[in-house]
């Protein structure tokens, strides 16, 4: 009898857990970038958004951007790639789908990951990195986040 009236205490309390809050403004980590060959690689971000307003994109304008940055042996510093085959120049933009319909207007996390083939223009590059940042629907960018230093094959 004890075991039941223990087991019917915690599922009550553990029904009662409050969900998470988390801004409205779209929040990003980054979990992973694995270099998987030479032509392409995975990026694995975490996210969280208060009003579950992420995804998709009802403009068609993208809402996952990736600016690209590559080592000058010559000069010792990273310089943004400017090709005229990424959008804008220096920003790649991407659509990752929405979440279901059932977590609008609620708070929601989770974790993006993007197969990139090719992550790099040239395979003379060697060592590069990363920005990334996302807007949820409402147009808030959320924070920005950098790969480390990564070394091509």
């Amino acid at each position: 009898m004890r075991y039941l009236i223990f087991i019917i205490i915690t599922f009550i309390f553990l029904s009662c857990a409050k969900k998470p809050k988390y801004s409205n403004i779209p929040e990003i980590s980054l979990k992973s970038f694995d270099i998987i060959s030479a032509d392409s690689a995975l990026l694995n971000i975490n996210f969280s958004d208060g009003d579950g307003d992420i995804g998709g994109s009802p403009n068609g304008e993208g809402n996952f951007f990736i600016v690209y940055y590559f080592w000058d042996n010559t000069t010792n510093s990273y310089y943004v790639f400017k090709d005229t085959t990424f959008f804008q120049d220096s920003i790649d933009v991407r659509i990752f789908a929405s979440p279901s319909e059932s977590n609008k207007n609620k708070p929601i996390s989770g974790e993006i990951s993007l197969s990139m083939s090719p992550y790099r223009k040239s395979k003379s590059i060697k060592k590069l990195k990363l920005l990334v940042y996302i807007k949820d629907n409402s147009g808030n960018k959320s924070n920005i986040i950098q790969t480390p230093d990564t070394y091509a094959p």
